[in-house]
């Protein structure tokens, strides 16, 4: 058995040399030739590829331009593939077709929109970037999310892709196309959630993130929500869910209260505190005077 293992192992390494110069047209140049490569990053960075549809209509991520045709040229076994916010694109027959370096949404649902990476695997394993492009996607029958007033809630921008490729990006949400939803923006590289920690009425409207390239302005689309947010409640109503919130803080308080006024009245009890002569406790001897 081990012998067999070996010998299909030699067979591979015979074959390796060849299989690449296959793959390679004309060449043994391996891994991705630098002249190439900066093709393709300036490529990258002259694009701006951001698209916005409405639910149920047909929409196309074109990948191919000049950098990505040489690409292809250059490695005669490469194939195209795509990542949709980190994960690899699902495709399918009635809806989402793969065509060679493009992608065609048949009838776009809300759950496209996000950030697309178009890759080109050049050799086995070997991946190389080449596009990247933001799809929004507006639902016919949008989802309301309703908070409370004074609520916490998270949202998700799936940015990371476009922060990933373009330098000096960051992200903010803006709120009915009108003003910023955070103070401060967030990078464009972080995965994480963006969370609200007290909900105002004010906020209610549509939720669009946004990220934005510092010095070309250059700006893509990744998520949309529709947020209610209650009215503000009255003042018994906001003291009630103060007192709820921080239920735990008064118990101690008052706990803390009741200790120290057992412990003054016993201190008092057994004579630790006399009053001064002015009949304040603060003037008061810690030791009675002798008597002469």
């Amino acid at each position: 058995m081990a012998s067999v293992v070996i010998f299909i192992l030699a067979s591979l390494l015979c074959f390796l040399p060849l299989y690449l110069k296959v793959g390679v047209r004309g060449s043994n140049q391996f891994p991705f030739p630098k002249d190439l490569d900066k093709l393709v990053d300036d490529s990258i960075i002259d694009s701006h590829n951001a698209l916005r549809t409405s639910e149920g209509t047909e929409v196309t991520l074109d990948c191919r331009n000049n950098a990505t045709k040489k690409v292809m040229k250059n490695f005669l076994q490469a194939t195209y593939r795509w990542i949709h916010n980190g994960m690899h694109l699902k495709f399918d027959e009635d809806r989402v077709l793969n065509l060679t370096g493009r992608v065609v949404f048949l009838e776009a649902k809300a759950g496209d929109s996000g950030s697309y990476l178009c890759q080109i695997e050049y050799a086995p394993f070997l991946m190389k970037t080449v596009a990247a492009f933001s799809l929004l996607v507006i639902p016919n029958n949008i989802f309301v999310q309703t908070y409370k007033y004074g609520a916490r809630f998270c949202l998700q921008c799936n940015s990371d892709a476009i922060g990933h490729l373009y330098l000096y990006t960051s992200r903010n949400w803006i709120i009915n196309d009108l003003y910023y939803a955070l103070k401060k923006d967030v990078s464009a590289k972080s995965v994480e959630v963006d969370c609200i920690d007290f909900a105002l009425s004010k906020m209610s409207g549509d939720w669009t993130c946004v990220t934005t390239q510092e010095y070309t302005k250059k700006q893509w689309s990744t998520a949309f929500y529709r947020i209610i947010v209650d009215d503000e409640p009255p003042f018994t109503a906001k003291l009630a869910i103060f007192l709820k919130d921080n239920i735990l803080h008064l118990i101690v308080l008052m706990v803390g209260i009741v200790l120290f006024v057992v412990s003054y009245i016993v201190a008092k009890k057994k004579g630790k505190f006399a009053r001064g002569p002015d009949g304040s406790i603060e003037n008061a001897p810690l030791v009675p005077e002798p008597k002469l």
